[in-house]
């Protein structure tokens, strides 16, 4: 039998909120899309592939990633500002 590991998905969590935010989905809540997730999860993973060819340290690809979420906020923001 096959036991699942409590820490199987530690350290997944800004990878899992960033892929949603990143595609469009907002924080305030009520909007989003499956398609947006996954784009926003496929950018990721080009971004992350794109920073290990380059030799880019693990923690400033966090960085990177955190900070593509505080722009996305920062847009989504914006635009429920303009409505």
């Amino acid at each position: 039998a096959t036991v699942a590991q409590p820490t199987a998905g530690k350290g997944w969590e800004l990878d899992a909120i960033a892929a949603a935010v990143i595609g469009g989905t907002s924080l305030m809540g009520g909007q989003g899309s499956i398609v947006g997730t996954l784009l926003g999860a496929f950018l990721m993973a080009i971004i992350r592939n794109g920073c290990n060819l380059l030799n880019v340290e693990v923690e400033w690809q966090q960085v990177l990633i955190g900070a593509m979420v505080i722009v996305a906020v920062f847009y989504d923001r914006w635009q429920r500002g303009r409505r």
